[in-house]
């Protein structure tokens, strides 16, 4: 979590920067894995490219501008949404759920992800 700043080794980080982190990670496709951004999969599902929100909300479009605002918020509740399944009682990232429990969230509407979205 560097961008957030020097931390104590061993001390886990807080939600609100592995949030940051993340949601940073979330937004970047990785073409040479195949995998498409989390703000790229949200804009696919709803019929739209990502590029061209982006380009009209640069030149001023305030229908995409609002769209790119809200696939932004969108990302971040999701995120946040997974992290906080690993946030102790002092707000630190200390434990990550494990594939039963994903498991689980397909029986009860979703992950907490999905369910964010």
């Amino acid at each position: 979590l560097l961008p957030c700043g020097l931390h104590t080794v061993g001390v886990p980080p807080t939600a609100m920067e592995a949030v940051a982190t993340l949601v940073n990670i979330a937004s970047i496709d990785r073409p040479e894995e195949s995998i498409k951004s989390l703000p790229r999969s949200i804009a696919e599902a709803i019929g739209r490219d990502i590029e061209q929100i982006y380009r009209n909300s640069d030149n001023g479009v305030l229908e995409d501008a609002t769209l790119r605002q809200n696939i932004v918020t969108a990302t971040r509740a999701a995120v946040q949404a997974c992290v906080d399944r690993s946030t102790d009682a002092n707000g630190r990232v200390t434990e990550v759920k494990s594939l039963f429990d994903n498991m689980a969230d397909m029986f009860m509407g979703g992950s907490p992800m999905k369910r964010a979205l």
